[in-house]
């Protein structure tokens, strides 16, 4: 489940602060709008916070404005179960191959790597507690891109060049 690949996470930084650090750096969308209940799914009340995970030798000699940035996402849509699942795996390997590891070694004194888990952590709930529905999109009530389902599709909500009339909006 989301909740238990995250304490996983939260252990594994516990075990390696040197190497990893985890932010809250926002809210899903029902965290924000309390109440929010259709009258046919359980939808809980407080919705999720939203993590983002930081994996660098913080003892290599390097600040972090000189290292290399990398940002990895996944979660976006509800219904990928897998792409969570690979990035947690790929940032243990990363965690647990320090100092083991010529490479990883390497790479993490010289890069920040930046995983966000779960963008869309409500639509996640949703597709954990109802998998025949196949949920994409997240709890927002605003019907987006039309269908009988409700929700914002996030990857297609972008300011950076998405305002494409087939299929993406800039809001």
């Amino acid at each position: 489940s989301m909740e238990g690949m995250m304490d996983s996470m939260f252990d594994l930084r516990d075990a390696n602060p040197n190497l990893m650090t985890i932010t809250d750096i926002g809210d899903s969308w029902l965290k924000n709008h309390e109440g929010r209940h259709d009258g046919v799914h359980n939808i809980p009340d407080g919705g999720y916070d939203i993590y983002a995970l930081n994996i660098t030798a913080s003892n290599s000699g390097r600040q972090s404005n000189e290292k290399a940035k990398m940002l990895v996402t996944s979660g976006v849509h509800a219904r990928e179960w897998a792409p969570p699942e690979l990035l947690a795996r790929y940032v243990e390997m990363l965690v647990n191959g320090y100092d083991d590891d010529a490479d990883i070694t390497w790479i993490l004194q010289r890069t920040e790597i930046h995983a966000i888990l779960y963008v869309n952590p409500d639509g996640r709930y949703m597709a954990e507690e109802y998998p025949e529905l196949y949920w994409r999109k997240n709890l927002n009530p605003i019907r987006c891109g039309g269908g009988y389902e409700y929700g914002v599709d996030i990857n297609r909500n972008f300011d950076f060049m998405w305002s494409d009339s087939r299929g993406a909006s800039d809001h």
